[in-house]
C-alpha cells in the first residue's frame, strides 16, 4: 500500500455513528460484530489515532452491503451525515455568517486534520459555485469518492442555500490525475 494510506480514527468512527443514528443500536451491534477485529477496535476507541486507511473504506463498505444491499450510494449519505456531525454547535454561527465557499475553503484547510495523505483546493467558479479537487490522496476508493460528494453537499446544504448541485467530474480511478468535484447552489 502506498504510505500516507492513514486516516483519523474518528472519521472512521463516523461510519459507526452513522449506523446508529440510521439504524439504530441492534443494527450497530451487528454492524460492529461482522466488522474486522482491527475496525471494532477503532469503533470501540476513544480518541484521534492514525489508523489504516483501508478501515475507512472497510467501514464504508460494510454498511454499504449490510443497510444498502451493496449499493455504494449510502457511502455519500454517510459523508453528509459526517459534514453535519463534523460541525457540531459551531454550525449555525458560521454559516450564518459565512458563505458557502469561505466554508468549503476552511473545511479544506483541515483535510490533514482527517487524512495524512492528499490536499484539497478549492476553486471559485462564478459566484456560486466552486471546483474542488483531490490531489496526491495515496490510494483512491470510489466509497470515498461518494463520501466526499455527500460532504460537499452537506457542507453547502447547511447554509443558505436551498438547492444544492455536486458532481463527481473526474476521478482518479477513471485515469484522470486527480479527483474532482463541482458543486454550484442557489
Amino acid at each position: 500500500m502506498p504510505m500516507g494510506a492513514r486516516v483519523q480514527a474518528t472519521t472512521v468512527r463516523v461510519r459507526d455513528h452513522f449506523v446508529n443514528a440510521r439504524y439504530g443500536r441492534t443494527a450497530r451491534e451487528r454492524y460492529r460484530a461482522a466488522a474486522s477485529p482491527e475496525l471494532r477496535a477503532t469503533f470501540l476507541s476513544s480518541g484521534n489515532t492514525w489508523v489504516d486507511f483501508r478501515q475507512f473504506v472497510e467501514a464504508t463498505n460494510l454498511a454499504c452491503s449490510m443497510f444498502a444491499s451493496g449499493n455504494p450510494a449510502l457511502a455519500r449519505e454517510i459523508g453528509a451525515f459526517g459534514a453535519e456531525s463534523n460541525m457540531g454547535t459551531w454550525r449555525a454561527i458560521a454559516h450564518r455568517l459565512l458563505s458557502p465557499r469561505t466554508i468549503l475553503n476552511i473545511a479544506a484547510g483541515l483535510w490533514g486534520h482527517h487524512y495524512d495523505g492528499g490536499r484539497l483546493d478549492v476553486y471559485a467558479t462564478g459566484e456560486l459555485g466552486v471546483h474542488m479537487t483531490l490531489t496526491d490522496f495515496p490510494e483512491p476508493h470510489r466509497t470515498h469518492c461518494l463520501a466526499i460528494e455527500g460532504w460537499i453537499e452537506k457542507t453547502i446544504s447547511l447554509g443558505r442555500p436551498r438547492i444544492v448541485r455536486v458532481r463527481h467530474v473526474k476521478c482518479r480511478l477513471d485515469g484522470a490525475p486527480a479527483c474532482e468535484f463541482a458543486a454550484d447552489w442557489e
